[in-house]
């Protein structure tokens, strides 16, 4: 079983990160323009890339690659791409009650982060479950905080690009429902 890690390097995983990576930016390309779409996808995924080839270098992901370093790396942004666009949806999903009120992009930034961090402190555990040694919660928990906060400043630096450009058509309601205004003279 040791051939299938790191996961990040299989093909499978590039597979199915990939096909959800593009499932979800198609889904950002409904109030999205293309071009803000290939900055966001670029912007995610060398931000990724950097992210866990500096963890690979600085030995805080405990695998050792068998192939070359640029596998594990394109796999590992190609899933964490995947990652933090699918927790940002689920952010949203949960605080669209709140839709209207003041700070609810800090709020998405910040439980997409933990989803974030909560998937990276989780995936260490695949270790466990092909009988492999398990890995320090310590360094674990550190991973996830490295990862959550790279999640916020991805995210906060793509803003910009993130925020609906496209005009939402709705039907102009008067301030009172039941006496329309009198715009006549």
């Amino acid at each position: 079983m040791e051939e299938l890690f790191p996961l990040e390097s299989s093909w499978v995983v590039a597979l199915a990160a990939g096909a959800i990576a593009l499932v979800m930016l198609l889904r950002l390309a409904r109030s999205l323009p293309g071009q803000n779409l290939i900055v966001i996808a670029a912007g995610l995924m060398a931000g990724e890339a950097l992210t866990d080839w500096l963890m690979l270098k600085y030995r805080l992901n405990p695998v050792e690659l068998e192939g070359p370093v640029w596998t594990f790396v394109a796999g590992a942004a190609l899933l964490w791409l995947a990652v933090v666009l699918c927790c940002r949806r689920l952010a949203q999903f949960i605080v669209e009650p709140w839709r209207r009120e003041k700070y609810i992009g800090l709020w998405v930034l910040g439980i997409s982060a933990l989803f974030t961090a909560g998937f990276q402190f989780g995936w260490p555990c695949f270790r466990t479950f092909f009988d492999l040694d398990p890995m320090d919660t310590d360094k674990a928990a550190m991973m996830a905080g490295i990862r959550g906060l790279g999640t916020v400043v991805l995210l906060g630096a793509l803003t910009p690009w993130l925020i609906q450009k496209r005009p939402v058509s709705r039907a102009r309601k008067s301030k009172l429902a039941q006496q329309p205004e009198n715009k006549a003279q």
